[in-house]
């Protein structure tokens, strides 16, 4: 069952109180229950510890967690549309197949990768893309700076299934969807979402090495004799024109070599939008 979907199986059990919900737990578990009450921890200026229990196709729909420890519990296919978390926090939990559009979190201590096997990024994907968003603001606020990447590194993963979501609903025109997907895997490939930006100035350097070897190689087809005369001067022709400066001092003067140089500047502005977008990436959804 994916998690944006709810169900219960025969006729649940209605709780209106903290007490009686806790009242239908066997053997640990908590199932096929409605939660009403507005608060699950009523007195939230004590510590409400749950440990080692598995609540199974419970709603908490609506419900505000206030100063709840969770220690290796289990959410499967429980329902937390729109539930608040305030001041908790979550110890090797699981999450399966559980909805959670629209919660939100505040001072809480968790981990996304909880949620790993949580969503189907086929049918899932907004829940998920929102979620990991949720985390990543919250998790950056608390100064959890390792769980904070992993978040948005999951909510990239998201949006980018996604799109395929879009493109098949007809939400999203082709080239929209094509230049998106350069975008995201370039984003992947070079950084890791933002989550390593040394990789950016990697993939600089070795585009700027490439480029300026293949200029290098043909100096004669495209700049003439005596233009070029080192691997340095190719480097610096590459920088130059990459970075869409153009001093002009080395130009190329045959067609070919225009013809490649124009190619090379395109590359440029593509490269140079796609570094920006990648670094700005890690900020933008703060």
């Amino acid at each position: 069952m994916a998690a944006n979907k709810f169900s219960i199986s025969g006729e649940p059990a209605r709780t209106n109180s903290l007490e009686e919900f806790l009242g239908q737990e066997n053997d640990g578990v908590f199932e096929d229950i409605l939660y009403f009450p507005d608060q699950f921890n009523p007195d939230s200026s004590k510590i409400l510890k749950q440990k080692s229990k598995t609540y199974r196709n419970v709603s908490f729909k609506d419900t505000e967690f206030c100063n709840v420890s969770f220690v290796y519990c289990v959410f499967d296919g429980c329902l937390l549309l729109s539930s608040k978390f305030t001041d908790c926090e979550f110890i090797d939990c699981e999450f399966i197949n559980t909805n959670t559009n629209k919660s939100q979190f505040k001072r809480t201590l968790i981990d996304p990768a909880y949620f790993k096997k949580n969503f189907d990024l086929k049918a899932d994907t907004n829940i998920a893309a929102d979620l990991y968003h949720s985390l990543y603001k919250i998790l950056s606020n608390e100064r959890q700076p390792d769980r904070a990447k992993q978040s948005l590194y999951m909510m990239h993963r998201a949006e980018n299934a996604h799109l395929n979501s879009q493109l098949n609903r007809k939400r999203i025109k082709l080239p929209a969807f094509m230049w998106k997907k350069v975008v995201h895997a370039f984003d992947f490939l070079t950084s890791g979402y933002g989550r390593k930006l040394y990789r950016v100035l990697l993939t600089f350097i070795f585009i700027v090495l490439f480029l300026s070897g293949i200029n290098y190689s043909f100096r004669s087809e495209f700049f003439g004799d005596g233009v070029i005369c080192s691997f340095l001067d190719s480097v610096y022709f590459t920088l130059v024109t990459l970075t869409t400066l153009g001093y002009g001092d080395i130009s190329p003067t045959t067609q070919l070599g225009k013809l490649v140089v124009a190619g090379e500047v395109t590359l440029g502005i593509i490269v140079i939008s796609l570094f920006l977008t990648s670094i700005s990436s890690r900020v933008i959804r703060t």
